[in-house]
């Protein structure tokens, strides 16, 4: 089989990017079976070219002319600012067929699945799902398809796909984030630019040294990943069962697009043809695709591994060289070259009766294996006074294809003509353009739609209300609540000496000393307040045994702080009665998604990308609901599945670990690193605290706050402490730190 040569079923869907309408006839002439692109709005790839909503619209077109689909990337978190501009930006891809969208949003989800019922719904990757639990929820809430967390194996993408009978997208081949996708707030904190909103500036590819219990390593690229390429190993995810193979790289030139969709489906069609045991990837291969656009080294991904230092490029995070000339060669075999479909036609010219002219694509859209055909009506024949025409004239007008997406051969073109019959060259050429103007639209028409927008979206904003049989909240307080959350037992045994009064303490899950006999003692130490569990920022399949383990003891608590959606559904699936919050990581970033997790949950923690007056508005619009704002506290820039210990050689299981690990950057600033190995995870924090004391003092009653406490010493602890509780009393005080950031309370995020 040559290179780039592609026929026969096309059972698992190939899924190409297009960050342009040139790389979206790449991807399609190159085999795709569907593309995803961004639009002018609401895209993970804001710096990408992106398309126009005319090229949208000629791009499906094109697309079902050829048997394709079209997805579309709604894949970022919505300000309420921006929330009245989605649906109609929607409407005329939807009306012109658009075959899904991929979201982010809860509030965007919700939203599309009222007004377009017969759009298809994909969960992106950014919305970080990890279990059944999140998954069974959102397919209640409409999805069709899920793109899990990057992070997940081969072995738990295959059972939640068997457990949930939703369709599975995961990705193939291209670039690999550091941190779990939509968990990211490292280029939003440090730069503005927020990889939620389609912005990052991918810190992740800087050089950082690494620091064992404050030593410094050699300068490296930690935090870069080496690209996917599953080539290899790719019959191993069709037997697993995945629906759709991902391609990443909207940033990326078209022929990188075509490149590596050709080389795919060369391979899906091996397997097809000689199955597993016949599969084997030629050398050759390997070495076009590591020459488009492949950063030093490939790996792939978390398929067959929990995390290693064998999946980081240490050195560099830089792109190899490209080859100039097989770059040429799938520009003029897949960009340059128009993609045609195999036509016959049926026509009959009679003295005194209409040309007819019956035109059958045998390859239908949307029709699986029916041909599909349509007939079409010319002038009358007459009785030719000089010259008659030919079979010959007649064959030569109608197989004037040129720049149409139709080709034909002699032996399909059958004519029937009377002897003597007078009929103008000019009259075939029309006879063929209606023709063929028909069959196209006939193979398009078929997934466009005629209805509009059913609802506003705005109509969705319901605050929750409470009806008697339902458990009242924690804090019924009208003054300003109080809130603190403590990892270590010396931030805690800090907090209780203080007299620092709390209305919810929050126990982080994978405090060391966490046990029903420190509850307990807390209780008796704390004159008054609530005790809540903070469980881990990520669960997955394989942790629900430690969770099962830990239930005793959240049922002795007063309630949970759920970090992620997956533990709010499996919460609730185990019948948990206590009260549940979420926290600011679980994304109420618009009174749409506010609005549905107020409803799910007990009380919500806002995000951390809004500025003030955003946050504002959502606190205004849920008049006495259960919100709190974190005011101080290091924010969580990555949660990883990748391990900075492991990286370095010393992993904390090892006798001869470090017990702190950090990250010191080009400005010698330093981001500490806390190992989570009960769960397996990384959570790496800013190098400043988030301090909010300035709205404290001033707006003493917007909304419930929390003190975060994450890496603090206990002398840091009670500092803090002592500076918050005299900001509640009125006085203008000094911090204690030096340095710390506002976030995002003034600038906010584009």
């Amino acid at each position: 089989m040559a290179l780039f040569d592609f026929m026969g079923k096309r059972k698992v869907e190939l899924l190409a990017p297009a960050g342009n309408y040139e790389s979206f006839l790449g991807a399609i002439h190159a085999g795709a079976d569907a593309v995803y692109l961004g639009g002018e709005k609401f895209g993970a790839r804001a710096y990408a070219d992106n398309f126009t909503g005319e090229e949208i619209c000629r791009a499906i077109s094109y697309a079902h002319l050829f048997n394709r689909k079209v997805y579309l990337t709604v894949n970022t978190l919505i300000k309420d600012s921006e929330f009245p501009e989605l649906l109609p930006y929607l409407e005329p891809f939807y009306l012109a067929g658009l075959d899904g969208v991929i979201v982010q949003d809860i509030g965007a989800l919700l939203a599309i699945r009222n007004a377009f019922p017969k759009l298809a719904i994909h969960i992106s990757t950014q919305m970080t799902v990890t279990g059944a639990y999140t998954a069974a929820r959102l397919k209640e809430l409409g999805a069709v398809r899920i793109v899990p967390a990057r992070e997940l194996s081969l072995s738990e993408v295959t059972a939640l796909k068997q457990e949930t009978g939703l369709e599975m997208e995961t990705f193939i081949h291209g670039a690999m984030c550091y941190c779990y996708s939509g968990q990211c707030l490292f280029s939003s904190i440090l730069g503005g630019r927020s990889g939620n909103r389609g912005r990052c500036a991918q810190p992740c590819r800087l050089p950082y040294r690494i620091l064992e219990n404050g030593k410094p390593g050699k300068e490296q690229y930690p935090l870069s990943l080496k690209d996917m390429c599953t080539i290899s190993c790719l019959p191993d995810l069709i037997e697993a069962g995945i629906d759709s193979f991902k391609i990443e790289g909207r940033m990326k030139k078209p022929e990188y697009a075509a490149g590596v969709t050709a080389i795919y489906r060369k391979y899906l069609e091996i397997y097809e043809e000689r199955g597993k045991a016949g599969y084997r990837v030629e050398e050759a291969d390997l070495k076009k695709l590591s020459a488009l656009y492949i950063r030093s080294g490939i790996q792939d991904g978390y398929y067959f591994k929990r995390n290693g230092a064998d999946m980081i490029t240490p050195d560099s995070p830089a792109y190899s060289g490209s080859d100039d000339a097989l770059l040429a060669e799938i520009r003029r075999r897949f960009i340059d070259t128009p993609l045609k479909k195999e036509i016959s036609m049926n026509a009959v010219f009679s003295i005194g009766e209409c040309a007819k002219l019956t035109i059958t694509c045998a390859d239908g859209a949307d029709c699986g294996e029916m041909p599909v055909s349509v007939t079409v009506y010319g002038e009358k024949g007459t009785v030719a006074n000089k010259q008659p025409v030919t079979e010959e004239n007649i064959r030569k007008g109608l197989m004037k294809l040129g720049n149409t997406s139709f080709t034909t051969r002699e032996e399909n073109v059958q004519i029937t003509v009377d002897d003597g019959l007078f009929y103008p060259l000019k009259a075939i050429n029309e006879l063929r353009r209606e023709g063929l103007e028909r069959m196209e639209k006939a193979l398009i028409c078929s997934r466009e739609r005629a209805t509009s927008l059913q609802s506003d979206p705005l109509t969705m904003v319901e605050s929750r209300k409470t009806s008697d049989g339902e458990k009242m909240l924690c804090t019924e307080r009208t003054d300003l609540a109080r809130r603190v959350l403590v990892s270590t037992e010396e931030q805690l045994q800090t907090l209780l000496q203080s007299g620092f009064a709390t209305d919810i303490l929050y126990l982080d899950s994978e405090m060391s000393g966490l046990s029903p006999a420190l509850l307990d003692i807390i209780r008796h130490r704390m004159t008054d307040g609530k005790i809540f569990i903070a469980l881990p920022y990520i669960i997955r399949r394989g942790d629900t045994g430690q969770l099962d383990t830990l239930y005793p003891l959240l049922n002795m608590a007063d309630g949970c702080l759920v970090r992620c959606a997956e533990e709010l559904y499996w919460l609730r699936k185990k019948g948990y009665e206590r009260n549940i919050y979420t926290d600011a990581g679980v994304y109420a970033f618009n009174r749409q998604s506010l609005s549905y997790w107020l409803k799910e949950a007990d009380g919500c923690a806002l995000p951390y990308e809004l500025n003030r007056r955003e946050t504002e508005l959502l606190i205004s619009s849920f008049p006495g609901q259960n919100l709190e704002q974190i005011v101080y506290g290091r924010l969580p820039l990555m949660v990883t599945a990748n391990c900075v210990a492991k990286t370095s050689g010393h992993c904390r299981k090892r006798q001869d670990a470090a017990e702190s690990f950090a990250l010191r950057d080009r400005y010698r600033k330093d981001f500490p690193v806390s190992i989570r190995c009960q769960y397996c995870y990384n959570v790496i924090y800013n190098s400043v605290p988030l301090s909010l004391h300035e709205k404290v003092y001033e707006d003493r009653a917007s909304t419930a706050i929390r003190i975060s406490f994450t890496v603090e010493s206990g002398q840091e602890t009670d500092k803090v402490l002592t500076f918050f509780a005299g900001l509640l009393q009125g006085e203008n005080l000094t911090p204690p730190y030096a340095e710390y950031t506002l976030g995002h309370e003034k600038r906010g995020v584009l």
